[in-house]
């Protein structure tokens, strides 16, 4: 999951570069409910802020995956199904780590490639004669919280269930 974090990171970055090439001088830098841009900006504005936004988001949530080793798993911190059972044994508690390391990873990579695709969205809706979000942005929203969800699901009923005999 750290390769596919890096690799997402990268991508955004490389996708951040080349935007500020091809963004239009004018760039909508949000937009409505209904799609309609409703703030216009300078394409150094827009490639700012996406790049505050990104390395931001690369700091807290890679920098979380960073800390899983030193996170103090004990203390109400850190929410881990079946905590007890994961702590009872220092050969649990690596397990539990690597476990947490590798999810947090997984999610910060499938935030960066959403993050990938709303830069690019954003970069057809300022070079289109009709700047709106349109069925990809809302596409791309649905999967990331849909996967968000059942991959919440997945990690407290499957992921940290007690292993029996360990």
């Amino acid at each position: 999951m750290r390769r596919a974090f890096l690799l997402t990171t990268v991508l955004y970055a490389a996708s951040v570069a080349v935007a500020s090439a091809v963004l239009p001088a004018r760039v909508p830098l949000h937009f409505a409910g209904s799609g309609e841009p409703d703030r216009w900006g300078s394409r150094t504005e827009a490639v700012l802020t996406f790049g505050l936004i990104g390395a931001g988001l690369v700091l807290v949530l890679g920098g979380s995956a960073v800390l899983a080793d030193r996170l103090p798993l004990r203390s109400g911190l850190v929410n881990l199904p079946h905590k007890e059972w994961w702590l009872a044994t220092p050969a649990r508690e690596a397990e539990a780590r690597r476990r947490l390391r590798a999810d947090l990873y997984g999610l910060a990579a499938a935030v960066m490639a959403f993050l990938v695709g709303v830069l690019w969205v954003t970069v057809a809706a300022a070079r289109s004669d009709d700047p709106r979000l349109g069925w990809p942005f809302m596409v791309a929203v649905g999967v990331l919280v849909v996967g968000v969800v059942l991959w919440t699901i997945w990690v407290s009923v499957v992921r940290y269930r007690p292993v029996e005999g360990q």
